[in-house]
């Protein structure tokens, strides 16, 4: 498994009311009841087992990003990470406010720059997809990424996972197709801080479930 680095100068260049509910969590710190993958997706039919996969995530903590490595080491595949432009601030009050901020901004049509890109999926079957859920909706950082690479994902196969601490997953679904409309989706995964201690057997009940064989 290699992880790839990504640089706006090496590649081509590289959403949605805020709610007034959950805050941002540190990826899976409140407990909640684990919603069933792939509420709100579409079922597609069982993806090639034989094809090529990446996994690209974002992640303010390590919560996700450790999701995203165990799903990289299961597969053999790359994995990205996708980065802001601004690194986000440690200070949470300001982060809160960060978030809110580009949340607003998004609704306006006003997308954070990442400094990640990726100038082609077309050697990948799969592209798995992670992200941190923020007020409800799929992190910023993400929101931009499937934004700026709608063209290129278009017909490709997205599998969705995310972690979060007090927050459903369907409204950051609903962020993904809003912004790649042109994929197609399977079943998606929810770990939160009452499911994040089961993340090897979850990951593993998931990616069987979408039809994808590992390599252990």
């Amino acid at each position: 498994m290699r992880k790839l680095l990504f640089f706006p100068f090496l590649l081509l260049a590289l959403t949605a009311t805020a709610c007034s509910g959950d805050p941002i969590e540190p990826e899976g710190s409140a407990t909640e009841q684990p919603e069933t993958p792939g509420n709100d997706n579409d079922e597609d039919e069982t993806p090639n087992n034989d094809g090529r996969y990446l996994v690209l995530y974002c992640s303010r903590t390590s919560n996700t990003e450790g999701i995203a490595q165990r799903i990289g080491t299961a597969l053999g595949c790359d994995f990205i990470e996708v980065e802001p432009e601004t690194p986000y601030d440690t200070d949470y009050n300001a982060m809160l406010e960060r978030s809110q901020q580009e949340q607003a901004a998004i609704e306006a049509g006003n997308f954070p720059p990442v400094k990640t890109s990726v100038e082609s999926f077309e050697e990948y079957d799969i592209i798995f997809i992670g992200y941190p859920i923020w007020y409800s909706h799929m992190a910023t950082p993400m929101q931009t990424f499937l934004h700026e690479h709608a063209a290129k994902l278009a017909g490709k196969r997205i599998a969705l996972f995310a972690t979060s601490g007090s927050s459903g997953i369907s409204t950051s679904v609903s962020d993904a197709r809003k912004h790649c409309p042109d994929a197609t989706y399977t079943e998606s995964l929810l770990l939160t801080s009452g499911t994040l201690s089961q993340a090897e057997s979850r990951v593993a009940e998931w990616l069987s479930e979408i039809g994808v064989t590992t390599k252990n």
